[in-house]
């Protein structure tokens, strides 16, 4: 019988690694999730042996929000149960188990607490270093309707579906484009009134993407057919290729160079505490 933390680590590794259930691996997956688990939980245990792990405290409303946002994975409370058992875990258990990660995630958070804010100084020699990492390839903003092809259906047969796409293609405008995706587009982007993003190259089906990428800002596309079946473009606005500018980076720059020295941080502590083993 695995203890809680290690039937946890298990069960959460498995999916990381393979997006599998432990009992879904190939003997050579196996193998290597026992490796990654075991180092895992060998780390866990020294952090949470090092005197720093006296300074920090996990409350049970921690607890609870993470139990809840596990459950969030599963359909139902059956189905969180079923999983739990299926892993040598009960509740109580995965609270144990979530009580020692959570301690461990504290004690790297304690230990890396003093890292110095990033400056604007540090933040532009980044941008400067690095002019490739801010480049923004071509856009396009674009919307669609969808109308299926299904024999069962007499309006979605082939050609009942060519007329009603034709009928919509002869009276979209930038106006009711969004009202008429809603109403008939049969794509999940419906609800959004046909909004498929701000689309790079590549992104969508070829048919679509090379009719997307020759309209100009505010057109609207002829009936495209595709294995999905007929669809309307409607290309809303252009996104030339351009470098994002400082002060529109600057946040994540900041933001991405801070948690790096503190991940800098938490390994050197890592390493002192776990006398150097490799903590790959």
């Amino acid at each position: 019988m695995l203890d809680n933390s290690h039937a946890y680590i298990t069960m959460k590794t498995s999916i990381a690694l393979f997006d599998l259930n432990t009992d879904q691996l190939s003997e050579e997956q196996q193998v290597e999730l026992n490796r990654v688990v075991s180092k895992t939980i060998g780390i866990q245990q020294k952090v949470l042996a090092a005197k720093e792990a006296e300074k920090v405290y996990v409350d049970e409303p921690q607890l609870d929000k993470a139990i809840a946002l596990i459950k969030q994975n599963f359909e139902s409370e059956a189905a969180f149960e079923q999983a739990l058992l299926a892993n040598q875990l009960s509740e109580p258990g995965l609270r144990e188990a979530l009580r020692s990660e959570l301690s461990s995630e504290a004690v790297l958070a304690y230990v890396s607490k003093d890292i110095p804010e990033v400056t604007e100084q540090q933040a532009l020699a980044f941008y400067q270093r690095h002019p490739d990492k801010f480049l923004q390839v071509e856009r396009r903003a674009a919307h669609h309707i969808l109308l299926t092809i299904n024999e069962q259906f007499e309006e979605n047969k082939p050609k009942q579906a060519r007329a009603r796409i034709q009928s919509l293609a002869n009276k979209v405008t930038s106006a009711n484009f969004e009202k008429l995706a809603e109403r008939h587009s049969e794509c999940p982007t419906a609800v959004n009134g046909g909004y498929l993003g701000l689309v790079s190259r590549q992104q969508l089906l070829p048919e679509l993407d090379e009719v997307l990428f020759n309209m100009t800002s505010e057109s609207f596309s002829q009936p495209i057919y595709t294995g999905m079946g007929y669809h309307l473009l409607w290309c809303k606005q252009h996104y030339p290729e351009h470098r994002v500018s400082f002060d529109d980076a600057k946040a994540k720059i900041k933001q991405s160079l801070y948690e790096h020295a503190q991940k800098q941080q938490q390994r050197v502590w890592l390493s002192r505490a776990c006398k150097g083993e490799n903590l790959n």
